[in-house]
């Protein structure tokens, strides 16, 4: 039995009286999404997430950790020969009497985007160390974002020769050899007893309290000023690209000290001044001995 009445006649009849075509008739009803469209756009969403984390990693504010390595390395004597090189950091190198042994602490940093991975990071930025006889070679280089600031204790007999990419280096105490090649940094050495070579392409370059009759010092400077104090040598040959040379103190030896674009200060005993020659390009020598009037002498003197 039915209960289903009769059909209207009108049913599917458009105002005008024309019967509606049957997809118009249903164009109400809710359509439903294939299943794989569903995936598809799970995948999607997905993939973007994906990519903004790494995104997130790569160029996102990251933070610095930290992680100190230390250790002794014996010297085999009292005169060793210490050769370290460094990426970027600072170097601080200080002569020791009575020790017998070459002591090191670096405490290494590096970059990463939460302070565990940072730690981690820094961890394993490399140490390495070799040694032959008296020589004994350091060498830290950790990639990007990485670096190490050095500390470092040697027998006062020893000689030095630092190596520096970016960072600050400083030597003391020693009465050997003492060689800085710093491409980006400030290099300040003294109370030395050896000859002294200096490298500094982009930094100021500071030379004090070195004593030796027969060695010498050479100092090459690019973009950048040199402070030359008390100075006891056989000879001193000073170049400097752009910057300003001020020598003051006592200054024993002959030699040069030339600037291409600057100045040179002569704060000195009229007489040590005797066997060396100051001259500029451009820029201006002034004498200003300390037992007479100061004397100007222009560019080219």
């Amino acid at each position: 039995m039915s209960f289903r009445g009769p059909e209207d006649p009108r049913r599917g009849e458009t105002p005008s009286g024309q019967t509606a075509p049957r997809a118009e008739r249903g164009r109400g009803r809710p359509s439903r999404i294939p299943p794989l469209l569903l995936v598809l756009a799970v995948l999607i969403l997905a993939l973007i997430a994906v990519v903004a984390v790494f995104l997130w990693r790569s160029f996102g504010e990251s933070v610095p950790g930290t992680s100190v390595a230390k250790d002794s390395i014996d010297s085999a004597g009292p005169q060793p020969r210490v050769q370290l090189t460094n990426a970027a950091g600072q170097v601080r190198v200080e002569g020791v009497e009575g020790s017998g042994s070459v002591e090191y602490e670096a405490k290494r940093y590096a970059m990463a985007a939460d302070p565990a991975a940072a730690k981690q990071r820094a961890s394993e930025v490399p140490v390495d160390i070799s040694r032959e006889d008296s020589k004994v070679v350091i060498e830290t280089d950790g990639g990007e974002d990485t670096g190490a600031d050095y500390t470092l204790e040697m027998p006062a007999g020893g000689s030095v020769e630092v190596l520096s990419e970016a960072g600050d280096v400083e030597v003391s105490g020693l009465s050997g050899n003492v060689t800085v090649e710093a491409q980006a940094g400030d290099v300040t050495v003294g109370d030395l007893g050896g000859g002294v070579r200096v490298e500094a392409p982009q930094g100021d370059v500071a030379v004090a309290d070195v004593n030796t009759d027969t060695g010498g010092a050479e100092i090459e400077a690019g973009s950048g000023d040199v402070y030359l104090k008390d100075l006891i040598l056989g000879t001193l040959e000073a170049s400097v690209e752009a910057g300003t040379v001020t020598l003051s103190g006592r200054f024993s030896g002959g030699g040069r000290v030339s600037v291409e674009t600057g100045g040179i200060i002569a704060r000195l005993p009229a007489g040590d001044t005797r066997d060396l020659t100051l001259q500029t390009r451009v820029g201006s020598v002034l004498r200003e001995p300390q037992d007479g009037d100061p004397e100007k002498q222009e560019q080219g003197s």
